[in-house]
């Protein structure tokens, strides 16, 4: 591995250790008492990570994604630029009624001119991580009740962990695909007709680690007025983790936590306050307004000095 390769050959292996297992090595180290654990992944490993932590009272930073959404309204400037910036990656689509068939030939026009109509033979595509992850994705696209849209002249290749890029229009709230983040080249779409049936839909849901918006200044203001998640980027996707002066993070099930260029460094740190006084200030006099007797006339201005 090379991250392990790496730490081993540049950093200080009494201070810094990689550990490389599965569940049962993480659940070991998780029995330790530690300063912080930072952990990224799903909810369910959140929670035990949690747990654990607690144990030990032990502060935790959780990253746990979530299903992150972009709202394209009727009033987006560019619906081009917006096309191209969503299929960069996004987890789901809730789109304007208005839009939403331009949209759609404008995503299908960016991954012929992205990957050809093979994209399996381009070498700027990649492959799912592994075929347990394969088999997870295409059960959960078997599934699915929405219309599936083949947007090119490939088939999904399991000897390859090969998926094509898919869009699914007309998906409903309880459809498969929207039950986690997906993580593979699948775009679910939801239409709707009026921008608080869109926020209505996410407010229903655990808040995500992100929110994207496309739309009009007032559009955009509007939205994150009346909803809660990690991060707000309108205009944009994903670009916002690439803002060393930006903390990342996410609220709620989306996670707990921050991090980031400085960020990161104060997530590992403890802000501990240090005050270094002289004992020949305040002089005693005035210094003794914090010690008793604080009753009788000649201590009334004790008494009085609480009011200032």
């Amino acid at each position: 591995m090379a991250i392990e390769a790496l730490i081993s050959e540049y950093l200080d292996s009494s201070a810094v250790r990689v550990v490389q297992g599965g569940a049962a090595e993480t659940m070991e180290l998780l029995k330790h008492k530690f300063d912080h654990i930072f952990y990224t992944g799903n909810g369910k490993v959140g929670r035990i990570v949690a747990k654990a932590a607690a144990e030990h009272l032990t502060g935790v930073t959780l990253e746990l994604g979530g299903k992150s959404p972009v709202i394209v309204h009727s009033d987006v400037s560019d619906l081009g630029a917006a096309a191209t910036r969503i299929m960069w990656g996004v987890d789901y689509l809730l789109v304007h009624r208005s839009v939403k068939d331009k949209l759609l030939v404008l995503f299908q026009n960016y991954i012929i001119n992205a990957y050809t109509k093979m994209p399996q033979k381009s070498p700027d595509y990649t492959r799912i991580v592994n075929s347990r992850h394969w088999q997870r994705i295409m059960a959960l696209l078997h599934a699915t009740e929405g219309e599936v849209i083949n947007c090119t002249d490939d088939q999904a290749d399991q000897a390859d962990r090969y998926i094509p890029p898919t869009l699914v229009d007309g998906v409903r709230p309880d459809d498969s695909l929207m039950t986690d983040e997906l993580f593979g080249p699948i775009l679910p779409i939801i239409t709707y007709d009026t921008l608080d049936e869109a926020l209505n839909y996410i407010s229903s849901r655990d808040q995500p680690l992100a929110l994207y918006v496309f739309g009009s200044s007032t559009t955009a203001e509007y939205i994150f007025a009346n909803t809660r998640s990690g991060a707000a980027v309108a205009n944009d996707t994903m670009y916002h983790m690439a803002a060393s002066n930006y903390p990342f993070g996410g609220t709620g099930p989306s996670g707990t936590g921050m991090y980031m260029g400085k960020y990161s460094f104060d997530t590992f740190s403890h802000h501990r306050s240090v005050m270094k006084n002289k004992l020949w200030f305040p002089p005693s006099r005035v210094d003794s307004i914090r010690a008793p007797p604080y009753s009788g006339s000649e201590n009334a201005w004790k008494r009085g000095a609480k009011n200032l």
